[in-house]
């Protein structure tokens, strides 16, 4: 993790806490690849190519998401509906899309690598996230989580390796190093919120410290939705601000971008 991300924790006002999520404004690029094991869902594209549950009456044309897509899309929250980049070939699982959000943008790229594409297990993705450091890592953290499994391992080592152009001990600590920052970044937050609650010393610090275990132990199991609710609750009670953990998003402060590919 960025050391500026750590800057200034120890005295740390409690109404900034959460603003820890957004520490720094640096801005990277990183560029993982994954391989696909899950076909669905299936989802549909309208006439402006953009990327739609098939239930759409517009959905005229297909494509076949996969289960690492369909994680970085839910892992990425709220954004613009992923959009379809060029025209769809005979092969609805060969596609690229685009979503934006936060000032940070994803593209994916899925490809077979080898077998000409006949089974889902043959197609990679390829994963490109230029933004704020603290939403790509968190945006591979809940990917990460989402999966269950280590997208880095493919069906066939060889062939993936030379289509990718570096060995998987390589690809997989670009993987570990985003999950690292993230998680780093929530226990941080943990420790001052622990710190603020236990220097109140009022009534409410019975519920502060169920509240703070379930914080804990949802870390603990990398669920970092149930760390935000718990961490919430426990910033409710406490008095400390919860608006816009995000930070200001709306700017551009023009920071130089950082290949962090080989990070």
């Amino acid at each position: 993790m960025a050391a500026d991300s750590l800057v200034g924790i120890k005295n740390l006002n409690p109404n900034s806490v959460l603003r820890l999520y957004m520490a720094s404004n640096e801005k990277v690029a990183i560029r993982l690849f994954a391989q696909v094991w899950a076909p669905r869902p299936m989802m549909g594209v309208d006439d402006d190519n953009i990327v739609r549950t098939t239930v759409r009456p517009n959905a005229k044309r297909k494509i076949i998401l996969g289960d690492v897509a369909q994680a970085f899309l839910r892992a990425f929250g709220p954004s613009n509906p992923p959009k379809l980049v060029g025209d769809l070939g005979f092969d609805e699982q060969k596609w690229e899309i685009t979503a934006f959000a936060f000032e940070t943008e994803l593209s994916i790229i899925s490809r077979p690598y080898w077998g000409f594409g006949v089974f889902t297990k043959c197609f990679l993705n390829e994963i490109r996230l230029i933004g704020k450091r603290e939403i790509i890592d968190r945006t591979v953290y809940d990917t990460l989580s989402f999966l269950g499994r280590n997208p880095w391992e493919p069906v066939w080592t060889g062939r993936f390796e030379r289509n990718i152009g570096m060995g998987v001990k390589e690809q997989a600590e670009i993987w570990k190093n985003s999950q690292l920052r993230a998680e780093m970044v929530m226990r941080e937050i943990l420790r001052e919120v622990i710190s603020i609650s236990e220097g109140t010393g009022g009534p409410d610090f019975h519920e502060c410290a169920v509240d703070l275990e379930m914080a804990r132990v949802a870390l603990d199991d990398r669920n970092s939705h149930a760390f935000e609710r718990a961490i919430s609750r426990v910033s409710g009670l406490l008095n400390i601000r919860a608006d816009d953990p995000w930070g200001d998003l709306n700017g551009n402060d023009g920071s130089e971008v950082v290949d962090l590919t080989k990070d």
